[in-house]
């Protein structure tokens, strides 16, 4: 764990933070309180040591929630768009949408593998409120688009911002699921941006202070980057399968396990309703095609 503040503390996962894990915050001040809790195994003993009083979870995904259940004493606080997909693994099926695509054994193996729980979800913040740990206040930030309730967190005094899956990372932004929404991803991104943070804590690239404002706008061009395929690949009608199958998404040069392949199909239906949505495409059953 590493000091960022006086009373923030840095909780690196293993592994680079890459699935199932990610990076976290701990709060040390009158509430003692932790930001997502995927933060591997280690790190789970020494905190187990000591008491939680609040877990804050950025959204409802499952390498964000994963250690929750061991903190039974801890009230857990998330957006109310995305508490129902922490409550209930039903609902956070449904939120991904293994019921499209032939996905529906994907998604109880995906849940199976990693042992995912359902988790409480004691209190439902709002988008602006003022979270008060004693010293400590961290301002909401609803930052939708990856989900629906996914939210980043600033600390005024330091121009601090825990980004969570805002990530900064080279694969870019992911939106690879039912709940996803590209528009409200870009502008989350460009809400990021006018914060003008001094620091960014990324759930998956850790600590990020130099060249922040130029790594938000790389982030955000990899939106387009992977749009342009897209509309390069409409210049013959497609399906989304067809689509699928030139790996714009993961990199064509990579070989997909059957959950990424899934996850490569519903990635390109979102940028393809979206490209509905802008009239840029149309659709004639399952085929898409130019205007």
């Amino acid at each position: 764990m590493i000091n960022i503040t006086e009373r923030i503390r840095f909780i690196e996962a293993p592994n680079k933070a890459r699935f199932p894990y990610c990076n976290c915050l701990l709060i040390e001040d009158c509430k003692r309180a932790l930001l997502d809790t995927s933060f591997g195994q280690e790190n789970l003993q020494e905190l187990l040591k000591t008491t939680v009083d609040i877990i804050v979870n950025t959204h409802f995904h499952e390498d964000h929630i994963l250690n929750n259940r061991y903190f039974p004493e801890a009230e857990v606080w998330m957006h109310a768009q995305d508490a129902a997909g922490a409550r209930s693994l039903d609902t956070f099926l449904q939120y991904y949408g293994f019921t499209e695509f032939g996905g529906e054994k994907l998604g109880q193996e995906f849940i199976d593998s990693i042992d995912l729980h359902a988790s409480p979800v004691h209190y439902e913040f709002e988008d602006g409120e003022i979270l008060d740990f004693g010293h400590v206040k961290l301002r909401v930030i609803h930052t939708p688009g990856h989900t629906p309730g996914h939210c980043a967190f600033y600390e005024e005094k330091t121009g601090l911002l825990f980004s969570a899956d805002i990530d900064l990372s080279g694969f870019g932004p992911w939106y690879a699921h039912r709940c996803s929404n590209i528009d409200d991803f870009i502008l989350s991104i460009q809400k990021c941006m006018e914060l003008k943070p001094q620091i960014i804590v990324s759930s998956h690239k850790g600590i990020v202070n130099n060249d922040i404002q130029a790594r938000l706008i790389s982030y955000l061009e990899v939106i387009y980057r992977k749009e342009e395929q897209i509309i390069k690949a409409l210049q013959s009608p497609q399906t989304i399968l067809q689509m699928a199958d030139l790996q714009i998404i993961y990199g064509e040069n990579n070989t997909l396990t059957p959950l990424l392949i899934w996850f490569e199909k519903m990635a390109v239906n979102q940028h393809l309703q979206r490209l509905l949505k802008h009239n840029v495409v149309e659709q004639s059953g399952e085929i898409f095609y130019l205007k």
